[in-house]
């Protein structure tokens, strides 16, 4: 299994219950040496390396990965769609959570989606 961690609060939420309502389906982050792929088991922690007692939840849950894929940040810092499944309202929002263009542009990203399972479920 994978571990992600989430540790955002955006205006809609913090991630942890935007991710557990299924609002947010998808992360973006800068490649990792051993990458995720579709088809890996995932575990979501709130915030892994903060102390349990010191914060509401631990773990988000477990999810399947259904698709991952790279893009260069210009081609969607201003989609709004992506913006949404990332736990953000729009892509205004987007950009001031992640930085503009100008800073990161042919910056390659992977955006990783996945499928919650149901509680219980590993």
């Amino acid at each position: 299994m994978k571990v992600l961690s989430f540790s955002g609060i955006t205006t809609l939420g913090p991630f942890w219950k935007l991710i557990q309502e299924g609002l947010k389906d998808q992360t973006i982050r800068k490649p990792r040496k051993r990458p995720i792929q579709e088809g890996d088991r995932l575990v979501l922690y709130w915030k892994q390396r903060t102390p349990i007692h010191m914060k509401e939840v631990h773990l988000i849950g477990y999810a399947d990965c259904i698709e991952t894929f790279q893009l260069e940040y210009r081609q969607f810092a201003y989609d709004n769609t992506i913006a949404r499944r990332d736990g953000l309202a729009h892509s205004r929002e987007f950009r001031a959570w992640f930085g503009f263009p100008s800073l990161h542009g042919e910056e390659i990203f992977d955006i990783i989606r996945w499928c919650l399972l149901s509680k219980g479920e590993k």
